[in-house]
């Protein structure tokens, strides 16, 4: 359905305060590469496996339904099955389900035991995806590692683009390497030559150069480990590192003080997040990028540790994870991948989050779904989060090339962002993304605010709107893209595109995101 933006607009005016402006699309900043369709990306845990995926003769439809969606638009996601517990998996060869967990009574993860099917389940996913083979760092043995590589190599070569060792390795023990970024790199480097040798090395071509490097936090720990300082350190020194990976966080439930900061206002705070970009991720994807290497978020959402219920399961998780994926887009990261998971009993003892009463998984409030019916999260539904993959995914589709724009006169740069997407060649703007982060809550008092933005002498546009009915709005079933809504996987109500005539004002309202495509 096509519906006519002015129409809209003046019953919009008509009953709230608005903030007129204009909207330069001169880009205050240099614009991006052309960017793939492995883009948008994702990190999976890999103990719960099977409650996001099945098994491969079972699979998990409700996932896979927003893989396709996401497929159809032109996305090619790279899955990494990552996190904690791949510090705790091992392989064999006789195990008949994809992935057995060992556990204490509260959800405890001790091992993750994965077989042949774990890899054989990699098939059902759509066409071209393809996939980050992840090997336990954490046991400090070689031939754990080596066997989870050589597993998934030979069931399943053609689809790994890389391969992981170890997840975060400035969560390990501090007497692992006694905070020497040189002892880290050393046995790291052992590690990868010993396994290229296993996998035929150069006889091959598979194994050499297919490594990510760091998957550090941007924590403060004893052991420094970001790409910026693993690259002067010599991780590599003979060309095996394909990408180097950083992880993305800025804000905790692990602890008391860090949850009481995690609150819809911070998160959706655009000043601070391009602050935390800029000073905690950007330094070492400059370096990387000034090595002729590439750079990826290899694992990041909104609140780490599961996030928070409340705001990481609510229609806030959408406008942030929009905002973040295009920030690190116009910073030129190859891929970002949004992390799913559980409740990881183990990451602290102090953490908000816990599993289920019976020890059943607890799962994250920031992912793009709950995928089986739980004690502690209720129906399996999809989560408010997944409409901004469908506008991340639709904005940088045809390799579109990515600048920020300045804020307009009249609106707070904490409460606002923008983007220009230019074709792959050349320097005309394609299409617009305007994401107005000004809170509107449930039950507010005053009217829903709105933006209404000129452009200058344009030819006309469409525009798709991810909208839900305020901010905190939990149920996915009210939170739409383009008109429609994905709470069962399949999209429901009719697609709504507004159509922007010549020289018309694109307003945005409160808590709202747009995607503007020019005739």
């Amino acid at each position: 359905m096509m519906r006519s933006m002015t129409i809209a607009a003046a019953a919009l005016l008509a009953e709230a305060s608005a903030v007129n402006t204009s909207l330069s699309l001169l880009p205050a900043s240099p614009i991006s590469q052309s960017h793939v369709p492995q883009f948008v990306s994702y990190s999976f845990e890999p103990a719960f496996w099977v409650e996001f995926f099945g098994e491969p003769n079972a699979p998990r439809n409700l996932t896979y339904t927003l893989l396709n969606h996401l497929h159809e638009r032109g996305a090619r996601p790279i899955i990494r099955a990552g996190g904690i517990t791949m510090d705790s998996m091992i392989f064999d060869p006789n195990q008949n389900a994809s992935v057995v967990r060992t556990e204490n009574g509260r959800g405890g993860i001790y091992r993750t035991i994965v077989g042949p099917a774990f890899y054989r389940s990699w098939d059902n996913f759509p066409e071209g995806t393809t996939f980050v083979s992840t090997l336990n760092f954490g046991n400090n043995s070689l031939p754990i590692a080596r066997d989870l590589a050589l597993a998934s190599y030979n069931l399943q070569k053609d689809k790994i683009v890389h391969y992981e060792l170890g997840n975060e390795p400035t969560n390990y023990p501090t007497s692992r390497w006694q905070g020497s970024t040189k002892a880290y790199v050393d046995q790291w480097l052992s590690f990868i030559t010993q396994i290229n040798d296993a996998l035929g090395g150069n006889k091959t071509g598979h194994s050499n150069g297919k490594w990510w490097a760091s998957s550090a936090t941007t924590d403060i720990t004893p052991l420094k480990v970001r790409p910026a300082d693993l690259i002067p350190a010599g991780i590599n020194n003979t060309g095996q590192v394909s990408q180097y990976s950083i992880h993305s966080y800025a804000f905790a439930t692990c602890e008391p003080a860090r949850e009481r900061l995690a609150t819809i206002p911070n998160i959706l705070n655009h000043t601070d997040l391009l602050r935390y970009a800029d000073h905690e991720i950007y330094p070492s994807a400059k370096l990387a990028m000034e090595q002729k290497g590439e750079w990826v978020i290899g694992e990041f959402n909104s609140i780490a540790c599961s996030g928070k219920p409340g705001v990481s399961d609510s229609f806030a998780q959408a406008l942030w994870t929009a905002d973040v994926e295009l920030i690190y887009a116009v910073r030129n990261a190859t891929s970002v991948h949004l992390h799913q998971g559980a409740t990881l009993v183990f990451q602290s003892n102090q953490q908000l989050n816990t599993p289920g009463d019976d020890g059943t998984p607890g799962f994250s409030s920031y992912s793009l779904l709950y995928p089986i019916n739980s004690t502690k999260r209720g129906e399996a539904r999809v989560l408010p989060v997944f409409v901004s993959q469908l506008l991340v995914v639709e904005a940088l589709s045809e390799g579109g090339r990515i600048a920020a724009l300045k804020t307009p006169e009249g609106v707070a740069e904490r409460e606002f962002s923008a983007y220009a997407i230019f074709h792959a060649a050349g320097s005309r703007v394609k299409k617009i993304v305007v994401l107005n982060l000004k809170l509107y809550y449930a039950g507010q008092d005053e009217e829903r605010g709105l933006v209404v933005l000129g452009l200058g002498d344009h030819k006309g546009a469409t525009v798709k709107r991810m909208t839900a009915p305020s901010v905190d709005e939990k149920d996915a079933a009210k939170v739409t893209w383009a008109g429609q809504s994905f709470k069962n996987g399949v999209a429901a109500g009719e697609l709504n595109i507004e159509k922007l005539v010549p020289g018309e004002k694109l307003f945005v309202r409160d808590s709202e995101a747009v995607l503007l495509t020019f005739e």
